[in-house]
Parts: structure tokens; sequence; C-alpha cells
């Protein structure tokens, strides 16, 4: 197991290939992909060894041009807050997006419903593993915890600076 290195290209490039393959692939392509490139690069899945403050992680943009966004406060190595949303090029959360969230009700729920129960799972388990997708949301949770390690990363690093 090698530790993430930041500033190395084919990490960056590596961790792009990920976000493609989540929008790009099936569910247990998903599911495998994700958890190896986690475990082979030491990836964290929750906040320990992680400094205090506010970390913003976030994916490059999607094929219909939205970006997967989180928000986590970390204190004492706890994650106290979270907001996760995936935002389009106008700024406008699916989350609050009411024609959006209208139109998804039709898989089972939506981003307003699906969103706050990844957050809480993720408050109460304090690790990404343990959150679990909602019906008609698994790849929401990928976007999720894609842009969640990306946060606990930032909040990582900080923490060896």
């Amino acid at each position: 197991v090698k530790a993430y290195k930041h500033e190395n290209k084919y990490f960056k490039a590596g961790l792009k290939s990920l976000h493609f393959i989540i929008e790009t692939s099936p569910i247990t392509e998903v599911d495998s992909v994700f958890n190896l490139f986690i475990q082979k690069n030491d990836i964290p899945v929750d906040a320990s060894g992680c400094s205090n403050g506010v970390f913003v992680g976030e994916s490059p943009y999607d094929a219909y041009d939205y970006k997967h966004v989180i928000t986590i406060q970390i204190e004492n190595e706890k994650i106290i807050l979270v907001d996760y949303n995936e935002i389009n090029k106008s700024d406008i959360g699916k989350e609050e997006d009411l024609n959006y969230n209208e139109e998804m009700k039709v898989s089972g729920t939506s981003p307003s419903i699906a969103y706050p129960i990844m957050e809480e799972q993720l408050l109460e388990t304090q690790n990404m593993n343990k959150v679990d997708a909602v019906s008609g949301a698994t790849y929401s949770l990928y976007r999720f915890r894609y842009a969640l390690a990306i946060a606990l990363m930032k909040a990582r690093i900080n923490n060896l600076k």
C-alpha cells in the first residue's frame, strides 16, 4: 500500500479516471474499482489523522455539467458537519432544483431526499464506507464518497503541514 501523493501527476490522473469510471460504468464495476483505488492509495475513509477545519472536496464536471461537492467540518478527528450537493455550471444544486427533484421521484427517491440521508449516515458512522446507498441513488453514493475522499485527503494533508 502506498500513501496518496497529491502532487503526483499519475495520482491526479488516476483520480480523474476514477471519476470517469463512476460516471460511465456499471455499478458493480464502480464498486470494485472505487474500493480498490481507495485501498491501494491509502485514501482516508474517516477523519482520523485529519486537522480541524472546514474542507471542500469536489469532482470534475460530469457529462451533464454537474460537479459533486461536499463540505465537511472536522473537530478532534470527528466530522461534525457535512453538506453534499451536485451543482451545475449555473450554480444550481440538484437538492434545491424542484423540477429535477420531481423528475427523479420516478427512481424512488430524489436528491432532496437522498443527500440528507447520506449526510446523516456519515455523521452517525464517521466512515464513508459505512454510508449506504439510498435506493434509486446508488451512483450518487459513489459521487458522495469521491468528493468526501478529496475533502478528507485535504484535511489529512493539512494536518501534515
